[in-house]
C-alpha cells in the first residue's frame, strides 16, 4: 500500500526476539508508511534491532510504562503531521491484514478506529478471566459514554489528528490507555468506531494482562475509568 501519511506506534518492553516477524509483517503489507518502535527502557536488543529491520526507534530513558510509550510515539506523529498513527503492539498480536479498514475508517472521518476481536469471526480471545474482563470494561465504558464497544480494551486502534491530539495531552492515562481513553475521547466529542480484527495469542510470556497480573490491571482500569469520566472538559483542550 502507498501510505506514506501512515506512521506504525509498536510501544515494546523487552521484545528483541518478536520483533523481527512484527516488523517483517509490517513492512510486507505498508512498506511505504513509516514504522517507530518505542522501546520502554528495555534491557535488550529492542532499540537495536528495529533500527536493524529499517524501522525508527525511540528509547526511553526511564520505565513509563505501555501508556508513555504509546503517547511518545503519538506526540512524535503529530509532529510529523502523519494523518493516521496506528498503535501497534510488538507481541505478535495484531494482523497488518486487519489495519487497511481502520486506516479508512479514519481517512473517512472517525477520529479513533478500533480494531475489535469480537466482530471478527475465529479471533482468539483469551482465557475466561481475559474474556469476563473485557465484557465488565465493555458494560462500563457503554454506560459512561453510550457507545456499544465491543472490544474496549483493544490495543489495535487508528487515530486521526483529533484522535491524535487528544491522547497526547498530560491527561492522557499513562498506565492503561485503554477504555479509559476511549471514556475520553467520547467525552472529548470524537467519533469512534469499530472495525474486526482477528487477534493472535501474545508470544510475550510476561503480559501485563496474564496470570496474577490481571488482578492489579483489573483494579487499575476500574480506577482509571472512574478518573476518565470525571474532570473538567477544559482538560480535554489543547
Amino acid at each position: 500500500m502507498n501510505d506514506p501519511d501512515v506512521l506504525f506506534v509498536i510501544p515494546a518492553l523487552n521484545e528483541e526476539a518478536n520483533l523481527p516477524s512484527v516488523i517483517q509483517e509490517l513492512r510486507a503489507a505498508w512498506p511505504e508508511a513509516l514504522v517507530l518502535v518505542v522501546s520502554d527502557a528495555s534491557a535488550d536488543g529492542t532499540a537495536r534491532v528495529a533500527r536493524e529491520l529499517g524501522a525508527q526507534a525511540a528509547s526511553l530513558p526511564f520505565h513509563l510504562g505501555y501508556g508513555g510509550a504509546v503517547q511518545t510515539g503519538i506526540k512524535y506523529g503529530l509532529r510529523q503531521r502523519m494523518r493516521v498513527v496506528v498503535t501497534f503492539d510488538a507481541d505478535g498480536q495484531h494482523d497488518p491484514a486487519d489495519v487497511g479498514p481502520l486506516v479508512q475508517a479514519v481517512r473517512d472521518g472517525a477520529d479513533v478506529a478500533i480494531g475489535s476481536r469480537a466482530l471478527a469471526a475465529g479471533s482468539y480471545r483469551g482465557g475466561i478471566a481475559r474474556r469476563g474482563g473485557r465484557a465488565l470494561f465493555g458494560l462500563l465504558a457503554r454506560l459512561l459514554t453510550g457507545l456499544q464497544l465491543t472490544d474496549p480494551t483493544s490495543g489495535l486502534k487508528a487515530l486521526g489528528p483529533r484522535g491524535q491530539e487528544l491522547f497526547a495531552l498530560s491527561r492522557f492515562p499513562d498506565r492503561y490507555p485503554d477504555a479509559d481513553a476511549l471514556v475520553l475521547a467520547r467525552r472529548a466529542r470524537l467519533v469512534i468506531t469499530e472495525r474486526p480484527a482477528r487477534m493472535r495469542p501474545s508470544r510475550n510470556r510476561r503480559s501485563m494482562h496474564g496470570g496474577v497480573r490481571s488482578v492489579p490491571y483489573t483494579f487499575n482500569m476500574l480506577f482509571s475509568l472512574l478518573v476518565a469520566a470525571t474532570g473538567r472538559d477544559v482538560d480535554l483542550r489543547r
